[in-house]
Parts: C-alpha cells; structure tokens; sequence
C-alpha cells in the first residue's frame, strides 16, 4: 500500500505532466529474456488469463478520451491537456507492450476480445472527460494491487521487472486523474458514484481473477480495502488541488 498524497507529482500542472511523459518515454523498461525459463503448465494457466486480459486493457488508441480531453481543454482553458493526454495513452500502451511481449516469448497469444476491458471502454464513453477519467481511474487503483500480486506470484524476474514498471507509472497516473477531476465541482452524487463504480469494479475482477490475487498474497478483504484506501487518496487530492 502506497502513500500517494504528498508525492512531488501532486504540485503538477499539464504542462509539467507532458514533461513527465515525454521524460519517462526516453528512459523506458528493456526487457531481457536471455536468462528467462520456461514457465510450469500450473503457473501458466494461473497468470496468463489475467495477463492477457490486462494487456488488452492497456492497449487503446484512446479516439474518445482524446476528443474528450479537446473539449475539456476549451472549456477549463487548459491548453496543455491535450498533449498530457497523448503521452499518457502512449504510456499505457507502453504497458501494452511490455505485457504482449512477454506473452509472445512464451507463447501465448493476444486476446481479440475480454469481457471486463468492454465494461470498462463503454462506462468510459457515458458523457465526456469526467466519465472517462472516473472509470480510468478506477482500472489504475485496481491494476496497482492487481501487479503487486502478480509480481509475487512467480519467480519470473522478467515478470517481476514488468510489474515494477507498472507500478512506477500506474502510482503517478492515480494523481494525474485526480487533477484532472479536481476541475469538477464536488457532490454527494459524484462521489457516492465512484465508490460504487469502485466497489463493482474490485467484485468483478476478483470473480474473474481472484486466483490470481490469492497466489499473491491477497485476501479479497484486502483488495477491495486497498483500493478504498486509493480511492479515499484520491478524494483527498482533489480537494486539495482545487
């Protein structure tokens, strides 16, 4: 569990966030698989379902977030989110890569099609920026407990690099969309909404993956009051950036 309410990314404004992205572009994860083993069928049919799922959730061309971001852009004058936005989907589909890669070395193909990933594009796409960070957000706090576990779960060091990387960059992305939610007014409504989004967002995918999470040294108690506390971290952010 990650403190994430003093970090030094929380004094960020867009443009600072593009140089953030453009910096982290430059210095990227090289995978080596030169001294990789192969894997056990038992660790194999536990991770890569779930692998696979996530790195088709990590792959987007991002079409509706960024025509969202131009239009949230124009109406909160803020010129440099746009760009922020471009670096960000670059980086996840960074993510993307990592994990297709891996998945290709042992031989696992790409998934054309998960059922979760389609959940969470169409809550996405409901009405503009605000639903479409709200519901990326919720895959962030999700994804940091989701690479915890599964760097725990073998002895893969290629793995492990990967999630460490994930972990690097899903962390500053929590506050990233926090900022970006602090442009809304607070409600009742707005947050009553996030924590049940939160709380059937964690129920779904530990039904579908809880296997994993378990192997990793998760209860589904403390999965779910993991992200509750990130989502909490969140709130507080965006209180605080307003």
């Amino acid at each position: 569990m990650y403190c994430i309410t003093d970090s030094r990314f929380c004094q960020f404004d867009y443009q600072q966030w593009v140089h953030y992205f453009k910096h982290n572009a430059r210095h990227r994860l090289k995978i080596d698989f030169s001294e990789e083993s192969r894997l056990s069928p038992d660790i194999r049919k536990l991770i890569f379902p779930s692998v696979s799922a996530f790195q088709k959730g990590e792959q987007s061309e991002g079409i509706c977030l960024r025509r969202a971001a131009k239009e949230f852009a124009a109406e909160k004058s803020e010129a440099f989110y746009p760009e922020a936005v471009k670096w960000f989907i670059k980086e996840e589909n960074m993510h993307s890569a990592y994990l297709a890669q891996y998945m290709k070395w042992h031989g696992v193909p790409r998934r054309q099609k998960n059922i979760l990933d389609t959940f969470f594009r169409n809550m996405r796409r409901k009405s503009g920026i605000y639903s479409e960070v709200t519901v990326l957000i919720t895959a962030e706090i999700i994804a940091l407990s989701y690479y915890t576990a599964l760097g725990n779960v073998t002895g893969s060091q290629i793995l492990k690099q990967i999630c460490r990387q994930m972990l690097h960059d899903e962390l500053p992305h929590v506050i990233f969309q926090s900022y970006t939610l602090s442009h809304f007014k607070k409600s009742t409504r707005n947050t009553s909404e996030r924590i049940f989004l939160m709380r059937l967002s964690c129920r779904a995918v530990w039904t579908v993956y809880g296997n994993v999470f378990r192997a990793g040294g998760y209860t589904y108690r403390r999965f779910l009051s993991d992200s509750m506390k990130y989502l909490r971290q969140s709130f507080i952010l965006s209180e605080k950036m307003r």
